[in-house]
């Protein structure tokens, strides 16, 4: 299951050299999939300066440490707009969010908004917490809007994760997080109605190394399917 939908683009050959990239770690697998692939048609290695990580740490990191392309959510990589080179920022996907329950739990059909929501009626769900995730806080926004008013929700790190030994019901985060654990039954994705979704955007930073090698990766991702 490819979880970051990488939008379409144009993709153009470099010429080898490392390239260092940081992103947050909501993009999962696909991204270093993408990057592996990229390195192996190109002949340029792909170096993360830090592994995926939560979005403060990257940012912090952006400070310290040297990198030529950095992803990040589409807001925080506007706020963030004078440590990227002027025009390279594009949208390079979406992270999707899951609701996922227990194995062996029942499985109702949240197809809809309207299925998902009575299927979350008077039941507990776990989030990531709040006050650290910007998943946690997105999903904790959602439940605050009309509809949920039954449902208790509970922020806790790594929340997916957390379900296995936890007495909630379900646990609502990133597909990426979702796919990677194995205790959990993932019962498909929230309704794109309720809006829950995370674009994202890459740029080349001010001081790349590699400007021109950056912005090709970045076309790369943009045409990746």
């Amino acid at each position: 299951l490819l979880t970051l939908v990488f939008l379409s683009g144009a993709f153009v050959a470099a010429s080898a050299a490392e390239l260092k990239v940081m992103t947050v770690g909501l993009v999962g697998g696909s991204f270093r999939t993408l990057a592996q692939a990229w390195s192996r048609e190109t002949g340029n290695p792909v170096t993360l300066v830090i592994p995926p990580s939560a979005l403060d740490q990257v940012l912090a990191a952006m400070k310290t440490r040297d990198a030529d392309a950095v992803l990040l959510p589409m807001d925080d990589l506007r706020r963030e707009a004078g440590q990227f080179r002027p025009g390279t920022a594009h949208a390079i996907g979406r992270v999707l969010f899951g609701l996922g329950s227990k194995q062996n739990a029942p499985k109702p059909s949240i197809a809809t908004e309207a299925a998902f929501k009575a299927a979350l009626a008077g039941k507990s769900v776990l989030v990531n917490d709040p006050a650290t995730s910007l998943n946690g806080r997105m999903a904790k926004a959602m439940f605050d809007d009309p509809g949920f008013e039954t449902v208790t929700v509970r922020g806790i790190y790594s929340a997916a994760a957390a379900l296995a030994k936890s007495d909630a019901d379900y646990v609502v985060t990133v597909l990426p997080e979702e796919a990677g654990v194995s205790t959990l039954t993932l019962l498909g994705e929230v309704p794109p109605t309720l809006g829950l979704n995370i674009d994202f955007d890459g740029g080349v930073t001010a001081r790349a190394a590699n400007p021109e090698l950056a912005a090709q990766f970045l076309a790369y991702l943009r045409s990746a399917t």
